[in-house]
């Protein structure tokens, strides 16, 4: 009974909220129950909370990828860092190979060498130990032979004066021949590894005497094979420059005859000439070229080249739809001298003051 009225006087009370209380008109007044506002401030209170939680989820997002950039490029320049040390611990095991393929080779060069100083000091001894024992035996021969050698030198004091000289002389031969003996082993391999040395000596002078001999074949046929290629070479050169003089001629000898009079048949450009003729004229006249007589046929002569290949002293040849009816020659620079008709006569004009159909090289080259 007593929570009842408490809940009728107390928790369904109406409270009334003014807005703009201080406003002189009048004040609106709304009546909402007290739950009606604690859902509303509970409401409130939950958007402020999902507002600053999102916020700073994002700002925490955004800390967590920049970590993440900053660690990824760590990462990539770790990486780097180990690939370089890579290649140089991979330059260091190949280096220290090398140097131990050097050490090996060094050991075995030396090992070999002192072989070699082994075998030298073998065979130095071994001569020293025969030279030796050779004389150790003579010292011995001489004292065995002490007191014959005292009796023979008193006989010698009673002989004549004549047989003296040959006494000495056969004295000093025995201690020669003591020496000899003890030299004749050394002198033996001497001589055998003077021969040796000799030969090989000899063969090696011969071969590089026929090395030489080669050498100088060689170069000999070189230098000729040189000397022809330059004399070709100045020959194609030469006959260039004639070949592009040649054309340079053609050119000034036509540009001669520029405002000269257009005779339909003419064959001379000091008199009148038609197209065809001055051509032939001029190719006659000057690099010795025969051509037919009608522009036409001379399109049938010679090789045809491009506008791009086109040079100096070419012929240029123009249709009137059916037939080739006008012929020019090409001076330089896309320009052409031709006897163009009986108003203007010999003239210069561009390449394509009408549209070429052919041009052609009567030159041959």
């Amino acid at each position: 009974m007593k929570w009842k009225k408490f809940k009728k006087e107390r928790i369904s009370l109406n409270y009334t909220v003014m807005l703009l209380p201080h406003s002189q008109k009048k004040p609106i007044h709304f009546k909402t129950p007290v739950w009606t506002f604690g859902l509303f401030f509970l409401g409130l209170l939950i958007l402020t909370g999902a507002c600053l939680f999102f916020a700073g989820s994002r700002v925490q997002l955004k800390q967590v990828q920049a970590e993440k950039s900053h660690l990824e490029q760590e990462w990539d320049k770790l990486a780097a860092e180990k690939q370089k040390a890579d290649e140089e611990n991979e330059e260091l095991k190949q280096a220290r190979e090398n140097q131990e393929q050097e050490l090996k080779s060094l050991e075995q060069k030396t090992r070999d060498t002192i072989k070699e100083l082994e075998d030298l000091v073998e065979r130095e001894n071994q001569i020293r130990q025969e030279l030796g024992l050779q004389q150790v035996t003579q010292d011995q021969d001489t004292k065995s032979q002490g007191p014959a050698a005292e009796d023979g030198a008193d006989q010698k004091e009673d002989a004549e004066s004549q047989m003296e000289g040959t006494a000495d002389q056969n004295e000093v031969s025995g201690n020669q021949g003591s020496t000899d003996g003890a030299l004749q082993a050394f002198a033996a391999d001497y001589s055998v590894l003077l021969v040796e040395n000799t030969a090989d000596f000899q063969g090696i002078q011969e071969e590089l005497a026929f090395l030489q001999t080669s050498l100088t074949e060689k170069t000999s046929q070189y230098d000729s094979y040189l000397h022809t290629i330059e004399a070709r070479r100045e020959a194609e050169a030469a006959e260039k420059a004639r070949r592009e003089e040649l054309r340079l001629s053609i050119v000034r000898n036509a540009l001669q005859y520029v405002g000269n009079p257009y005779v339909y048949g003419g064959n001379n450009p000091n008199t009148g000439v038609d197209c065809s003729g001055f051509t032939k004229y001029i190719m006659a006249n000057t690099a010795g070229v025969y051509l037919n007589r009608t522009a036409a046929s001379q399109s049938t002569q010679g090789h045809a080249v491009s506008a791009q290949e086109a040079r100096p002293g070419d012929l240029v040849f123009y249709s009137n739809g059916a037939s080739v009816n006008h012929v020019a020659i090409y001076i330089g620079e896309g320009r052409i001298v031709h006897a163009s008709n009986a108003r203007v006569g010999i003239i210069t004009s561009n390449m394509y003051y009408r549209t070429p159909v052919k041009i052609v090289n009567v030159l041959g080259d």
